[in-house]
């Protein structure tokens, strides 16, 4: 009996959690993880070394499980952030005070690109250019494109000056003389004209008497033209950065860091921002939350020209080794995915796996012979020209090549397209108007300087502005 009753003393409890022995059976939680000992087995002091090893492989199963928990978990919560892109809770951006845009009349040009989607399109149809109704002389060459809203013209120039000029007569009817040179096309919205001059100050003026409204100093140059969309003013900086300022206050919103400088528009769409670095990436910010929605990465030796576009459910862009891109703007980038895609690659080269697809590619093609420019793209058409002188006509959907024209010049601007004409300028100071259905060459606009900006339609009229000085306004007889 007595030997009964020795053996009973000494069983102990053992933790079913974390396995550890509990002598005392008046205690009520695990000496060593602090869990809770109802239910815990009885079992003799001697088989106490043998069955604790059981609940550790327990334990490294739950923590498993909870591992997997924690990281399903992360994922839900990763895509929740993407995809209904809440305000962040640490840090949450201002919205913007009002919901102003850009002048949308088909007789305006309201800011670089016509629409804050970059199509370089508008619907009003190109005046064969047989009379220059008046020219406006610079000191300088004109690099950047004027904008066009209700009778008058808005113009930034090399000699430090935003003007505005009546659009019939070309008179001047107000300067701002900003102190600095401007590579920006200033943008027009409400009774505001924006626009940036290099050392990076954003400026706000009264479109109808010049006056300063505001002012934002972003600390760092811009070379980028400023976009209008829903109240704020997206612009690009040699901070490696965009910005998104409100419209009516001139405050900043967020500020989005990229891989390089930003030195083309961004494009907006839906509540998103297609921004492209002076490189080969390409990031979708959602405006609410000012966080990257998507990345891609162009590759090696294919750095991004010009501004991305904005059309139905695709983003466009060109790059320097002459290709057009089109890419499903609804896409959304996942974790470890860059890493993945590096050893796809990796794994590509050595013939284990076919060639890689990045997500969100729709179709690639190179169709001029290397671009330094943007491209223009109309409802159904995709317009993008070479440094080999070419013009060529992609469709939007497919991406297959319909036409290609040789102008006999490298192509030096974006592409313009109004109505049934395609316009480039040339190296050679040219403005070549080509039919877009065909690609055949219909009329052209000699100038006595290199054309680096895009030719804008307004009014009834062609403005062109040259690195001769001079912005021609030109219409048919």
């Amino acid at each position: 009996m007595e030997q009964v009753q020795e053996q009973v003393g000494e069983q102990v409890r053992v933790c079913r959690v974390c396995g550890h022995l509990n002598p005392s059976i008046d205690s009520t939680r695990c000496v060593s993880c602090w869990s809770f000992l109802a239910g815990a087995d009885l079992v003799p002091r001697a088989q106490v070394q043998r069955r604790s090893r059981i609940p550790s492989l327990h334990i490294w199963r739950r923590r498993y499980q909870y591992s997997l928990l924690a990281a399903v978990l992360a994922l839900i919560l990763w895509r929740a952030v993407v995809f209904l892109d809440p305000a962040p809770l640490v840090f949450a951006p201002s919205g913007a005070t009002t919901s102003a845009g850009p002048a949308t009349s088909p007789s305006s040009w309201a800011q670089s690109g016509n629409d804050f989607r970059n199509t370089g399109y508008t619907p009003a149809e190109a005046p064969f250019p047989e009379k220059v109704r008046w020219t406006f002389s610079s000191a300088n060459g004109l690099a950047t494109s004027p904008v066009v809203v209700d009778g008058r013209v808005y113009l930034t120039t090399e000699d430090k000056r935003t003007l505005a000029l009546d659009v019939r007569s070309g008179e001047m009817l107000w300067e701002y003389h900003s102190g600095w040179p401007s590579s920006s096309t200033p943008a027009v919205t409400g009774d505001l004209v924006i626009s940036a001059v290099r050392p990076g100050i954003v400026v706000a003026l009264d479109r109808i008497t010049g006056e300063v409204k505001w002012e934002n100093h972003t600390g760092s140059p811009i070379l980028s033209s400023p976009v209008v969309a829903d109240g704020t003013v997206y612009i690009g900086s040699a901070d490696s950065s965009v910005h998104a300022l409100d419209v009516a206050t001139g405050e900043t919103r967020w500020i989005f860091p990229t891989g390089a400088w930003v030195t083309k528009r961004p494009a907006y769409m839906d509540g998103t921002i297609a921004v492209a670095s002076l490189s080969k990436e390409l990031y979708i910010v959602g405006d609410r939350s000012a966080r990257q929605q998507f990345f891609y990465d162009t590759g090696r030796g294919r750095q991004i020209s010009g501004s991305p576009i904005f059309q139905g459910d695709y983003v466009y862009f060109g790059t320097q080794d002459g290709s057009v891109w089109a890419l499903d703007r609804h896409a959304k980038s996942y974790p470890l995915e860059r890493g993945i895609l590096f050893w796809r690659v990796n794994l590509y080269i050595w013939g284990v796996l076919p060639p890689p697809v990045q997500n969100g590619t729709v179709w690639t093609n190179r169709v001029v012979g290397g671009m330094s420019v943007g491209i223009a793209v109309a409802p159904d058409m995709l317009y993008a020209g070479g440094l080999d002188g070419t013009v060529s006509a992609v469709d939007a959907e497919s991406g297959e090549k319909i036409w290609g024209s040789d102008v006999g010049s490298h192509v030096t601007s974006t592409p313009t397209v109004a109505g049934n004409t395609v316009m480039v300028g040339t190296e050679d100071g040219r403005v070549v108007g080509l039919n877009r259905a065909s690609g055949e060459i219909i009329w052209e606009f000699q100038t006595s300087g290199k054309v680096t900006a895009s030719p804008v339609v307004a009014e009834n009229t062609l403005f062109v502005a040259s690195r001769d000085g001079r912005l021609y306004a030109v219409e048919a007889r």
